[in-house]
């Protein structure tokens, strides 16, 4: 008795159907492991934080006699430390009171950028001068907010 014998199949092994290209087939799986890549990469960010960036903590103003020559009646000092997450330089904006003036002595204006990275644990101290609104005889202390930039 003869067994049936099935389709007889060439020596060739064919590892992709003949109705893809090769190419395209190959372009989208480089898509999909980029896809993929990309993804993680955004996640690892994302639940990362912002590690590296500094802590810059103000301190309250103090007030502090006004440098001679300066034509302000009032001058605080405000004490900036670096509490941590990294150095970088800061950037600072003082913000008058009572809509008065404030302005930083060192840069003569309401904006103070450091010239270089603040380490981690150093102190700066910044110096404004306050002068009322017009019409006024009384100044408030003024805010200082800074930021690692």
């Amino acid at each position: 008795m003869r067994l049936a014998e099935g389709p007889r199949y060439g020596g060739e092994v064919q590892l992709v159907p003949q109705n893809r290209s090769t190419i395209g087939y190959m372009a989208l799986v480089v898509l999909l492991v980029a896809g993929l890549a990309i993804g993680v990469a955004l996640f690892v960010l994302q639940t990362r934080g912002s590690v590296g960036s500094a802590d810059l903590v103000v301190a309250p103003g103090t007030a502090v006699d006004c440098p001679e020559g300066s034509g302000a009646p009032v001058c605080y000092v405000f004490d900036v430390t670096n509490a941590g997450g990294g150095a970088e330089p800061m950037e600072c904006i003082v913000i008058a009171a009572e809509d008065g003036k404030a302005i930083f002595t060192a840069s003569e204006s309401e904006l103070y950028q450091s010239d270089g990275p603040i380490a981690v644990g150093d102190t700066y101290s910044l110096y404004t001068e306050v002068s009322p609104a017009e019409g006024k005889t009384e100044v408030g202390r003024p805010e200082v907010v800074c930021r690692g930039s």
